[in-house]
């Protein structure tokens, strides 16, 4: 048994000759070593081997076959790492005794009749064998083919490198090198995956954050490191419902996905050196501000369809010719949306992430009390943290009910990163407490929106052309105006509850 290391691209097709003329690959040890390769996935209908958690292959090379059972593992921005174990066979199909027993799953003792091929692969492998200065060993593997069951199929286009020594950070380091001049796209979802999708096709999804476990004995870097993946994965989880399917949520969740990396950042703030993360933060506020547009549409065009305009008033006909304008603009917005996921700049942020996240660079310019913060108690640090965030809060909001629009928006920002903090940190505390603390944040956040919700529509009503004095403008700005009169009162109490409540730090 072995840990598998591997980074795995997309590259379409027409660009495969052009890899195989990049420079670097031309500099391997071993290049263009050409195998065909015929692989039998193995499961029971029901899928329950994949539901334990292994994929099981049967690998024709020639005349030689080859099993393998891997685990699920884990994939963060590309990089899959996965146990694997791996012996040759004389048969066309599983020899259950030649894998440790305590791997597998009892399904393939107790019905292994009922375990069949479900689908296969069926590609050209060219590898090249690469030695890098520092001693790292990548072999870089383009596989051409399809992905087959016995009712369809899909083509079969990526790019492996997969970590023979060395640390995963080079594997980062080569695909930005062979990013320069190809365009290579993250590819979260391994052959297998791809196979049992096709096998089971399932709807498309939304993914909202999930709970952040942290242990109570993990450093200040470790919940840094798996935080910002956990921010990363929500990201990557939800690029098939904005690509591909009609739930506007699906921009809702990557636009909080996004949200929740900067806030991270932040709150990182005092350890992480800003000219570190600069170059990223920046690209990070790239993508959320696309898809920020995007989002200010979606709820723009549902508040339109909320606002019932009564028939034969001057401004019914002007709203319902907005609703044809917001929709053009939405479109346009996707447009916008699905060009930058498909872009070498969103790929190229996903593995720079990576890659900084492998290095670890904030750690180069840190002195020596930062460095011991790094490696202490996260929870010494969220606790000063918090402390922080809450006088800043309590600050921002003081002399609560006469703040402008301005004042209230820079209460909301900083209500959000503390809310945020919240979501990070809850196993660390008591779950109770800190549950309820953010729930009311969280809530104070909401009515705090309905403010913004205005000032977003009124910069939208004039993107869309709508005259300042139209009968439309006026009908909006009561409609908005009653929405926060209404939100009022539950924000003031929700602002005391805030006031009120006990701290969990």
């Amino acid at each position: 048994m072995f840990i598998e290391t591997e980074l795995k691209l997309s590259l379409a097709p027409e660009y495969a000759e052009q890899l195989m003329q990049h420079p670097l690959l031309q500099s391997a040890s071993h290049s263009l070593l050409s195998q065909h390769l015929y692989n039998t996935y193995f499961d029971t209908s029901k899928c329950e081997l994949l539901q334990y958690g292994v994929g099981l292959r049967v690998r024709h090379i020639g005349d030689k076959r080859v099993q393998t059972l891997k685990t699920t593992g884990v994939a963060h921005g590309g990089l899959h790492q996965r146990q694997e174990w791996e012996n040759e066979i004389t048969g066309d199909i599983p020899n259950y005794s030649q894998f440790p027993k305590d791997v597998l799953p009892a399904v393939c003792a107790k019905k292994p009749k009922k375990i069949k091929g479900l689908f296969t692969t069926d590609f050209i492998r060219i590898t090249w064998n690469l030695s890098l200065d520092d001693g790292s060993k990548i072999e870089v593997a383009l596989d051409q083919g399809e992905i087959k069951t016995q009712t369809a199929s899909i083509p079969l286009n990526e790019v492996e490198l997969e970590l023979k020594a060395g640390t995963p950070e080079v594997l980062y380091k080569v695909a930005l090198n062979l990013q320069k001049t190809l365009p290579l796209f993250i590819e979260n979802k391994s052959k297998a995956q791809r196979g049992y999708a096709l096998y089971q096709p399932q709807p498309i999804q939304f993914y909202k954050a999930g709970a952040v476990k942290l242990s109570a004995d993990i450093t200040t870097e470790q919940a840094f490191i798996h935080i910002i993946w956990h921010c990363i994965e929500q990201m990557q989880a939800n690029e098939d419902m904005v690509l591909y399917g009609e739930d506007i949520e699906g921009v809702h969740q990557m636009r909080v996905a996004t949200r929740r990396l900067r806030s991270c950042l932040n709150f990182y703030k005092p350890l992480i050196p800003k000219e570190i993360y600069k170059k990223i933060g920046n690209e990070i506020k790239w993508f959320a501000d696309v898809l920020g547009v995007a989002r200010d549409w979606d709820v723009f065009a549902l508040n339109l369809q909320n606002i019932q305009a009564p028939h034969r008033t001057a401004y019914y006909q002007e709203i319902e010719d907005l609703k044809t304008q917001v929709a053009d603009f939405q479109r346009q917005a996707y447009v916008t949306v699905h060009n930058a996921l498909r872009s070498p700049r969103y790929s190229c942020l996903l593995l720079s992430l990576g890659k900084w996240l492998s290095q670890r660079r904030w750690r180069r310019n840190l002195d020596t009390i930062a460095l011991q913060h790094l490696d202490g108690s996260v929870k010494n640090f969220a606790s000063q943290r918090f402390k922080s965030y809450f006088q800043q809060v309590r600050q921002k909001g003081k002399h609560f009910s006469q703040l402008n629009f301005e004042q209230l928006h820079a209460l909301r920002i900083a209500v959000k990163k503390m809310a945020y903090g919240c979501h990070f940190f809850a196993d660390i505390y008591s779950q109770k407490t800190v549950r309820s603390y953010a729930q009311n944040l969280s809530l104070i956040q909401d009515e705090l929106g309905v403010f913004n919700d205005m000032y977003v529509a009124t910069d939208l009503l004039n993107q869309a052309g709508l005259d300042e004095n139209a009968p439309a403008r006026h009908f909006f700005n009561g409609w908005y105006t009653h929405q926060q009169v209404v939100q009022q009162v539950s924000l003031k109490a929700a602002w005391q509850n805030f006031l009120d409540e006990n701290i969990f730090w």
